[in-house]
């Protein structure tokens, strides 16, 4: 089946088991990069934000821009799974999830058995 609903992608930095799992293509060493540069800047806003809010008074001003570059970051994310799957027509599933390789930048197809397509990922 060729991309019949919006995209779900994850980044993962290790591979994930091979339950489920599908090679479904693969994008160029500037695409890989990318994705990869988004996603360590998730994470370390993730993080960033955490620390933030673990009881620690907190400056409105440091929140906003967290939040607001957060939205940013996760944003421009989605975007660079909508457009790699578009261009290169991947695989999916209504219960299923991208996940890139960062060695390779392969991309792989993970099925969520008992998961509907709204599922957290």
């Amino acid at each position: 089946m060729k991309n019949t609903r919006k995209p779900q992608g994850v980044a993962s930095a290790v591979p994930a088991s091979d339950a489920g799992k599908q090679r479904v293509g693969q994008v160029t060493v500037e695409e890989r990069d990318g994705i990869q540069s988004l996603f360590e800047r998730k994470n370390a806003l993730l993080e960033l934000f955490k620390s933030l809010s673990d009881g620690t008074e907190m400056n409105d001003a440091v929140y906003e821009k967290v939040v607001g570059d957060l939205g940013k970051v996760t944003r421009r994310f989605n975007e660079w799974w909508s457009a790699m799957s578009a261009k290169y027509q991947w695989d999916s599933a209504p219960d299923g999830h991208w996940e890139i390789d960062f060695d390779d930048g392969s991309i792989y197809l993970f099925r969520n058995p008992g998961r509907g397509a709204g599922a957290a990922r």
